[in-house]
């Protein structure tokens, strides 16, 4: 059973038991459209369950869209930042702002979607609509076109209710009169500043202090094990130069592509134009079949195909432009639809078809020439390409098998590497936290740490470091962890213990100073605690960061100081470390400058929408608060079984 474990773990037992376990993905994936178990709803929103599956899809889609404007972006940072849980608690609030909407009747057509649909450049060509380029970009993303139109819907939906709340909103001259007032305000301040390296440069730490403290805390001054790590490396690229193609078998391999290109049908094309009518929540399947005998009936009384195609289609692609299709090969259409293609005469109208997305009607309006395929000349460079990459590949994975079967039947590399040919390599002495290439991957380091290979001192199991890449590897050597030599860590624990001494210090002065203040002490009393001089910083704006960010939020908080006066005096702790006490000497409120009446429109305007943006998250916290909510998030994780 045990070597029956390691089989399944290994490259060549994954692509066998994904073989063997196919009909049950397909299932799965089936059970996905049609609803799975309890344990994949996550939540419930106004009696719409939200599933495990639409928060993943939803995640990954966010994190793609990270992932493009920010490439070098650690993947951890980007895992940690865009989780389950906070996208769950989006998609909630979007099913509450849907379920508001619709109870408020809310609506956007099929036709007011569709005319946006064309013109999105996504689903353009040469400038103009391409059902063919619509339909394909969908299905490269796993949509249906009547799913992608669904969406759009309540998306626009959702819009019309923010709009509802964010552009109605307004503000008044007088509410921006204030804001400038505050906005724009300027302070300026006195101060005195406890600089904490300056401090720490103050104090001196002898050499018997340094060497105690490298005694006391050996444990933090360590250098960490180290490795020599054998390890044996395939890839597809190192067997190139044993890989042999010659014209005999670039010739067979055309002929063998122009067969399968003839019989497939591939390159023959015919435009086509179709009716659909579609079969969705509000439309069952004998209803449609009703409603397209409606359209034939309407064809064979005179209506040209065209005109049906804008009173009858639910294509939102096609139906304004005829029911046109535009030029279609094998494999770009439904079966169903293929396989009446294949037997229409130009110009005759199809019986009605049923598919997937509902019951269509077609005609076939134009056969194209059939395309001749290239010459062999043309495509010999890319078929001896293709021929010398297949042939790799079936080596690699003649010697993946073979190495993956002798790494646990030998007690070390040299065997195993013997029998396919390969060189064991070594490294110098590594830490696991700095693996050299081709090791620095999580796959290796898990597999180094495990106990089979760092403890027992076995071969790992084959690994795929990444696609197409594969590695077994052993710990030769280990050097235990040793202390780091006190030279080199000299510098490091004097400045350890300077920089204690002055947050010490520090923290005993902040009780002086504010025992001093209770008393009355004024500000020049407290520089002369700090041993530091009475600084000005004038024209202070709200946001600022000089002399600290802590000191500007400090300041605008304060009240107004009296007229030709001086506000009290403040302390606060800066993020280095540093003390910086602190008062308000003089206020300067904003609006000085009137605006033009273009300026303020544009400002009231601006305005607006910050209060509309206000007004709205003020909704939706009240739509959470209101509405028939219930949260699974235990679920969130496909390891989770039901909730009792």
């Amino acid at each position: 059973m045990q070597e029956f474990r390691r089989f399944v773990r290994g490259p060549v037992g994954k692509v066998l038991l994904a073989a063997i376990i196919l009909p049950f993905v397909i299932s799965g994936f089936y059970g996905y459209f049609v609803g799975g178990g309890s344990g994949d709803v996550v939540a419930e929103v106004e009696g719409t369950p939200i599933t495990r599956n639409a928060v993943n899809q939803r995640v990954e889609r966010v994190r793609d869209m990270l992932r493009q404007q920010s490439p070098n972006m650690n993947p951890a940072l980007l895992d940690s930042f865009v989780r389950p849980a906070m996208v769950l608690d989006g998609l909630v609030n979007e099913q509450l702002i849907l379920s508001a909407a619709e109870k408020s009747k809310l609506v956007f057509s099929t036709s007011q979607v569709s005319a946006d649909v064309r013109q999105i450049e996504l689903f353009q060509e040469d400038g103009k609509f391409s059902n063919n380029r619509f339909e394909r970009e969908l299905r490269s993303r796993g949509m249906s076109p009547q799913g992608y139109i669904r969406g759009l819907q309540q998306d626009m939906v959702k819009e019309q209710y923010r709009a509802g709340f964010m552009a109605t909103n307004f503000a008044l001259p007088s509410e921006l009169d204030e804001q400038r007032r505050l906005g724009e305000q300027v302070r300026d301040i006195r101060y005195t500043e406890l600089d904490l390296n300056a401090l720490r440069s103050s104090f001196s730490v002898s050499d018997d202090e340094i060497a105690t403290f490298y005694e006391e805390n050996q444990g933090e001054f360590m250098r960490p094990e180290e490795f020599r790590i054998a390890y044996v490396s395939l890839s597809a690229d190192q067997y190139a130069d044993q890989v042999s193609v010659t014209d005999e078998d670039v010739a067979e391999e055309y002929e063998v592509r122009k067969a399968i290109l003839a019989e497939s049908g591939a390159n023959t094309a015919r435009k086509v134009a179709h009716i659909l009518i579609a079969v969705d929540g509000d439309r069952s399947l004998e209803d449609a079949k009703v409603r397209a005998e409606e359209a034939e009936k309407a064809i064979a009384g005179g209506m040209s195909f065209a005109d049906a195609a804008a009173d009858y289609s639910d294509d939102p692609g096609s139906a304004s432009s005829g029911g046109d299709l535009g030029v279609v090969t094998k494999g770009a259409l439904p079966e169903e639809m293929e396989a009446a293609i294949a037997e229409l005469e130009p110009g005759v109208v199809s019986a009605p078809v049923v598919s997937d997305a509902g019951v269509h009607l077609i005609k076939v309006t134009e056969v194209a020439e059939e395309r001749d395929m290239p010459t062999l000349a043309e495509l010999s460079s890319q078929i001896r390409a293709d021929l010398k990459q297949a042939r790799a590949e079936a080596m690699l994975n003649e010697d993946v098998a073979t190495l993956e079967e002798s790494l646990y039947e030998h007690s070390s590399l040299d065997s195993p590497a013997e029998q396919i040919g390969a060189e064991v390599q070594r490294t110098e002495w590594v830490a696991l936290s700095a693996l050299p290439s081709p090791l620095n991957a999580p796959a290796v380091q898990q597999a180094l740490n495990s106990d089979e290979v760092r403890r027992d001192g076995h071969n790992s199991e084959l690994l795929e470091s990444a696609p197409g890449q594969y590695l077994a590897v052993r710990i030769v050597e280990e050097k235990a962890a040793e202390p780091l030599p006190l030279d080199e860590v000299r510098f490091a624990i004097e400045e350890r213990i300077k920089g204690e001494r002055a947050a010490d210090k520090v923290q005993s002065l902040i009780g002086e100073a504010e025992k001093k203040l209770e008393e009355g002490a004024s500000l020049e009393d407290i520089a002369t605690l700090f041993e530091a001089e009475v600084q000005e910083q004038e024209g202070l704006q709200r946001g600022g960061a000089e002399p600290s960010m802590e000191v500007v939020n400090g300041a605008f908080s304060q009240s107004r100081p009296a007229e030709e006066g001086e506000g009290s005096v403040a302390i606060t702790r800066t993020g280095n470390g540093s003390l910086i006490a602190y008062q308000v000497t003089r206020v300067e409120d904003g609006n000085a400058e009137p605006l033009t009446d273009e300026q303020q429109l544009a400002a009231l305007r601006e305005l607006g929408n910050i209060e509309g943006q206000r007004s709205f998250r003020q909704v939706v916290a009240l739509l959470r608060e209101e509405g028939d909510v219930e949260l699974h998030s235990s679920r969130l994780s496909p390891n989770t079984g039901d909730e009792q």
